[in-house]
């Protein structure tokens, strides 16, 4: 949906890495990840991941990511990281390959093509390896106050749905995963509270700004509802939720086992 070279959305990466980079980085450690495993990351956005991974394989270990706008990712100076150019809806991947195969807030905007590329991660999985997946829901919006919220978020909705974004994916990502078939998944899901002119608050401001001009022009929200909202996120006492995150990961059984 967004055009990453641009400097409002790098700062708005930047921030959503800066919130979201601590529960990710604790989910691959406790899947083990250390120094010497080969790792894939598809759609890297702006390489925050990307460079951590390169630091935890270590000069023994690997990184490849695959982004269909890798310009930020190739910013990353790291011996041991390969960056692809590529769309991974048509793209292939290697098979058995990577001890470590991962995406984080991708499958939503590409939600139709979903299944086929959570199988084409699957199948670079080594047998043993892990594969580790992250996707929004904004079902909880729908029922959230205040109502300039939650109507600004009925219409931010429609207009992603217009432009082939699946909000509500997340909750759909264990069954997903299980269809695989490696069995059943390990799943979580985190609510976060968003209080005004904190970090969260913040980054969402952000992403009102970058998405104004569209989504007010469209019809799907009018402005005065998007500005009632937004200037929630300026009040340090206005607190309402938004989204949850869902991590899902497994593990790919051994050959035979």
């Amino acid at each position: 949906m967004f055009d990453s070279t641009t400097t409002a959305e790098y700062e708005r990466l930047d921030l959503m890495s800066k919130i979201l980079d601590p529960r990710t980085r604790a989910s691959l450690l406790a899947l083990g990840l250390h120094e010497g495993w080969s790792c894939l990351e598809l759609g890297g956005g702006n390489g925050s991941i990307t460079q951590w991974l390169c630091e935890q394989a270590g000069e023994s270990g690997s990184v490849m990511s695959i982004d269909i706008n890798p310009t930020l990712v190739e910013l990353v100076a790291a011996p041991n990281l390969t960056v692809r150019q590529a769309d991974v809806r048509t793209a292939d991947l290697p098979v058995n390959a990577f001890d470590l195969v991962m995406c984080r807030a991708m499958l939503h905007q590409i939600a139709e093509y979903a299944q086929p590329v959570l199988e084409k991660m699957a199948a670079a999985v080594k047998p043993g390896g892990w594969l580790f997946v992250c996707e929004p829901d904004f079902h909880l919006v729908q029922t959230c106050e205040p109502e300039a919220w939650r109507r600004a978020w009925e219409g931010i909705i429609k207009w992603g749905e217009s432009q082939g974004v699946e909000w509500f994916i997340g909750r759909r990502l264990p069954a997903l995963v299980q269809a695989l078939g490696f069995g059943h998944p390990q799943a979580a899901t985190e609510v976060p509270c968003i209080r005004g002119t904190t970090r969260d608050a913040i980054y969402f401001q952000m992403f009102f700004d970058v998405i104004r001009e569209r989504v007010v022009g469209a019809g799907f929200v009018d402005a005065a509802t998007l500005d009632a909202a937004a200037a929630l996120l300026s009040d340090p006492d206005s607190w309402t939720q938004c989204w949850m995150l869902t991590s899902v990961w497994v593990r790919k059984p051994l050959r035979g086992g």
